[in-house]
């Protein structure tokens, strides 16, 4: 017997379906504990522009962060903190998102805040990739390594999450694994995954944008 598809084979588009969070709320520890999304390139802060590059991809966007959520929220977008104290990690936010996703949406599209070049295609093709091999979800692979923060969830994922996050687990590659996560080939846009881990991070950034090479 053929398993159910996800979606109806007439749709085209999986936007209408898909949640998205932008991860904002970690401590930037390598950075000395600045904003890292509230940096400024060329007049905007970090998520918005990463911001612009997810909105048309889902259905409804949020904020993870736990610290100056008053200019996260100035831009329009839901501010979602963690549930948890402490500062677990991305995964707290992600939970926060799922426990928050509109009961209309089936999956949640996961990137980090302080990346503005992710790529304009990054939620169909984890879509597609994830019904392709019949997973519950989905990350990005950029030909060297996994970029494990820019992932697709099954919207059911959540209640593993929690039950990970009970147990002391952290690390969002761990949890890709638990959850059978297939890696979707990314190659072709390796450096759109770019983000601020450190200053030279961050040149580079300021860099590609000075030369008008945000990409499409």
């Amino acid at each position: 017997m053929r398993e159910p598809r996800l979606f109806p084979e007439t749709e085209r588009s999986p936007a209408a379906r898909i949640g998205g969070i932008l991860l904002c709320g970690g401590r930037s520890r390598r950075l000395g504990g600045i904003e890292k999304g509230l940096l400024r390139l060329e007049g905007k802060p970090l998520f918005q522009h990463a911001a612009e590059r997810l909105q048309p991809q889902v259905g409804w966007l949020a904020i993870s962060a736990n610290r100056e959520r008053e200019e996260y929220g100035a831009c329009g977008f839901p501010v979602l903190p963690d549930l948890r104290t402490g500062f677990l990690g991305p995964l707290a936010g992600v939970e926060a998102a799922m426990v928050a996703l509109p009961p209309s949406l089936s999956f949640l599209l996961t990137a980090p805040g302080d990346a503005p070049f992710l790529p304009v295609d990054l939620a169909e093709r984890l879509y597609h990739g994830m019904v392709a091999d019949r997973r519950k979800s989905a990350y990005a692979h950029d030909g060297v390594r996994g970029q494990f923060l820019c992932a697709l969830f099954e919207r059911g994922c959540g209640a593993l999450l929690r039950g990970f996050l009970d147990r002391g687990g952290r690390r969002v590659e761990e949890f890709l694994r638990e959850t059978g996560a297939t890696a979707v080939d990314f190659s072709d846009r390796a450096a759109d995954f770019g983000n601020v881990n450190d200053a030279d991070d961050w040149d580079r950034i300021c860099r590609r944008a000075a030369q008008g090479q945000g990409g499409a």
